[in-house]
């Protein structure tokens, strides 16, 4: 009977079928199925039995792409050849490159025949103003003639740059036809401008130069162009050179408003200003104030002082100097000796002088030789003055020559005035001011024939003194007188006033000085020639024109005359007026009959 698991399953207890029987411990397995088949089946021979395969040498191919490739990029294009901005391009980079020293490397680029290359606007700015200022002359000249004239108008950098250039030349007419093309001038074109002027205005001592800053200035301040501190110092300058204290007051003030720093540049040149308008106090109220001080402003203060004949307070303020641990340079010593020859301290600009290399090391120039000369002739110390000069280091220079000469006719030393002519014209035999002081020199001798002489030297060689003048300065109103000048508009009220003048001093007791007269002619025509000099003429006219009490300054051109000195001293004191006077050499503060230089200049 079947059993209940199933018709093929072995009854429990049986022995399972061989194929499932597991072999004894020890016995050899027994061969399965396969292995039988293999056994009954006819064996190949064995070169025809398969081979293992060969291990493959390359990489299998890359599985086929099922997206379409890039297209390949095109074949780069020739090099294309620079053109003539990318030469002058490259051209520019290597002067900047080579700066300061690019001249030359210019001059092989652009000046060369035929020219390799053509220069444009960003050429020549930082070229110009890098180079010497013949060199930058040079190349300005270039720009406008490979530029052409109306560059500058088109670009400020460029117009700026030649002006600039031109200024430091002293070329003021090419400075201002290049500002003139300007459409709308910047900052740095004004700057530059007013620079050129306040440099022409110093070194010539030019009352035109003076004036036109202040005109210019006019100009930019009603202009959309704000002035910085270069503007301020240019036009303070102006100012003090012209005395006219009303713009110099304006412009302090103008500066303060806007909040324009006040540096130490800013302070020297209002310093300056101050003293050469002869506000002494505000100057000083200045000088104080600074805080950031340096050389420059000490020397500023101590010129002043010198100007103004202070040479007691001059060496004080020098003794402050080096106590503070301020260098000291050739314009201090300068400086500190002019005040000594201003005061009559002779034994104190000697004890300078001759510790200047010791004690400060600042070697000894000819302008310090000079000034000891001046102190000397001016003490009357003559011979010693002499010797000096003959004993130098260094050659003397004319201006030496032309101090002792002064000294001597002041002084009455024909022997050593006529020694000192003789080198003066062996060194400068066709020098107009030498005839001029020769003239002068005899005349104080009263050698008039000598004197004609020189004066027809003059004439042949076409030479003409200089005409005494005076500025005057009324209400912001800048006056300026000749001597016997009619061309004023109230000139019939001022030679009234001079006759009223003459009368008030000859009540008072004043005799006329007529050696000032370098002429042989009759006392009475002395006289008249003395009483239309042009100081006297702007004393008049400010009588008329200026408020009662106000103070009277006035700008000479040349030195005062000893007439033209005492009776301004008596109109002080008759009129009640403070009369402050500049002329060539220093300041002369009239009041009460006295003068602050204590007659000696």
């Amino acid at each position: 009977s079947q059993s209940a698991y199933g018709a093929n399953e072995p009854r429990r207890g049986s022995l399972p079928p061989p194929s499932r029987r597991r072999p004894a411990a020890g016995a050899p397995p027994a061969p399965g199925r396969r292995a039988a088949r293999l056994r009954a089946a006819p064996r190949a021979a064995p070169h025809l039995r398969p081979r293992a395969p060969l291990p493959q040498l390359h990489p299998p191919p890359p599985p086929r792409l099922l997206l379409r490739p890039l297209p390949l990029p095109p074949p780069p294009a020739p090099p294309m050849l620079p053109t003539a901005a990318h030469t002058a391009f490259l051209a520019n980079s290597l002067l900047l490159a080579h700066l300061p020293s690019a001249p030359p490397l210019y001059s092989l680029l652009f000046l060369a025949s035929p020219p390799l290359l053509r220069p444009n606007e960003f050429t020549y700015p930082a070229l110009l103003r890098a180079s010497p200022p013949r060199t930058a002359l040079a190349l300005a000249t270039h720009s406008l003639k490979f530029l052409g004239a109306g560059a500058a108008s088109s670009d400020r950098v460029l117009g700026s740059a030649l002006l600039d250039a031109f200024a430091r030349c002293g070329r003021i007419a090419s400075c201002r036809r290049v500002f003139d093309r300007i459409a709308e001038p910047d900052l740095p074109a004004w700057n530059a401008l007013l620079t050129a002027y306040a440099r022409r205005a110093r070194d010539s001592s030019c009352a035109g130069e003076a004036a036109e800053i202040l005109e210019l200035f006019a100009r930019m301040v009603s202009s959309t162009v704000p002035p910085n501190e270069i503007t301020l110092v240019a036009v303070v300058g102006a100012c003090g050179e012209l005395g006219a204290l009303g713009h110099g007051l304006w412009a302090h003030a103008y500066a303060l408003k806007r909040r324009l720093t006040v540096n130490c540049y800013v302070a020297t040149a209002l310093v300056e200003m101050y003293t050469r308008c002869g506000k002494m106090d505000l100057a000083e109220q200045v000088f104080a104030g600074v805080t950031d001080m340096d050389t420059c402003c000490y020397n500023a203060m101590l010129q002043g002082l010198a100007f103004h004949g202070h040479g007691r307070v001059a060496l004080t303020l020098f003794d402050r100097m080096c106590a503070e641990g301020f260098p000291v340079d050739s314009v201090t010593v300068l400086a500190v000796m002019c005040a000594c020859a201003h005061a009559g301290l002779v034994d104190e600009g000697q004890w300078l002088f001759d510790r200047m290399e010791i004690q400060f090391g600042v070697t000894p120039r000819i302008e310090h030789y000079g000034c000891m000369v001046d102190i000397l002739g001016r003490a009357g110390h003559l011979d010693v003055a002499e010797k000096l000069i003959r004993g130098m280091d260094i050659t003397p220079n004319a201006a030496m020559y032309r101090s002792l000469i002064r000294a001597c006719g002041i002084h009455g030393k024909l022997e050593i005035g006529e020694r000192m002519i003789q080198e003066l014209m062996r060194l400068e035999p066709e020098h107009s001011g030498n005839y001029v002081l020769l003239s002068n020199f005899y005349a104080r001798m009263k050698l008039w024939e000598d004197a004609k002489k020189a004066r027809k030297e003059m004439k042949a060689m076409g030479i003409d003194k200089s005409p005494g003048s005076s500025l005057l300065d009324i209400n912001g109103v800048l006056h300026e007188f000749l001597m016997g000048d009619k061309t004023h508009p109230a000139s019939r009220e001022i030679y009234a006033m001079i006759q009223e003048i003459q009368a008030r001093l000859k009540e008072c007791g004043h005799r006329p000085s007529t050696t000032a007269v370098m002429f042989n002619v009759e006392e009475e025509d002395k006289v008249g020639a003395l009483s239309y000099h042009s100081e006297r003429l702007a004393i008049a006219f400010a009588l008329i024109a200026s408020s009662p009490g106000a103070p009277i300054r006035i700008i000479k051109n040349l030195r005062v005359c000893s007439d033209c000195h005492e009776s301004t001293k008596l109109v002080s004191r008759v009129y009640g007026r403070e009369i402050i006077m500049r002329d060539r050499t220093r300041f002369h503060h009239f009041r009460d009959g006295h003068c602050s230089c204590g007659d000696f200049w």
